[in-house]
């Protein structure tokens, strides 16, 4: 365990805004199979949100109509973010207008912001595995556990599950 002072809520969004890509999991199917894709994320702040886009007529908006419970992964290099959420389409051409990002967007969608819409994520709950800080000092204590047969785990950083 660190001496960390955030709380977990802030935890969570720092490793959140740590990384752009995000993998977002579906389910598909009466069987209830998973599906999960990678994302660019189009907000760089997490205020319990998460905002992406995808294509108006693409299988995650239709899966989203079958089933809004998803769940979205983010890894950083300070940890993992495991968040669960209720996803909805919104269709409004401001916001995607607003998160449109022509670096990266224009990639996935050659004909523009027209044929994209917004999948928001509002997040319920989140596992979050956070490994900031001293990469030296982690490694020293999973070195001296190995070392010395300790049956403690070493201390690899904080985890913990927060309701937003």
């Amino acid at each position: 365990m660190s001496d960390d002072t955030r709380s977990p809520e802030q935890i969570v969004a720092d490793l959140i805004e740590k990384s752009p890509i995000c993998m977002i999991t579906t389910t598909i199917g009466p069987d209830g199979r998973l599906l999960s894709r990678p994302m660019t994320r189009q907000s760089s702040d997490f205020d319990g949100t998460l905002r992406l886009l995808a294509p108006r007529d693409g299988d995650l908006v239709s899966e989203i109509a079958t089933n809004r419970q998803v769940n979205v992964s983010v890894q950083s290099s300070d940890g993992f973010v495991s968040v669960a959420g209720r996803a909805a389409v919104d269709d409004d051409r401001n916001a995607v207008a607003e998160n449109w990002s022509p670096a990266v967007d224009d990639a996935w969608f050659p004909d523009g912001s027209e044929e994209a819409t917004s999948i928001l994520v509002h997040a319920d709950s989140a596992e979050y595995w956070d490994s900031s800080g001293s990469s030296i000092a982690h490694i020293a204590s999973f070195v001296r556990a190995a070392v010395s047969r300790d049956d403690r785990a070493p201390d690899m950083g904080d985890s913990g599950t927060v309701e937003l």
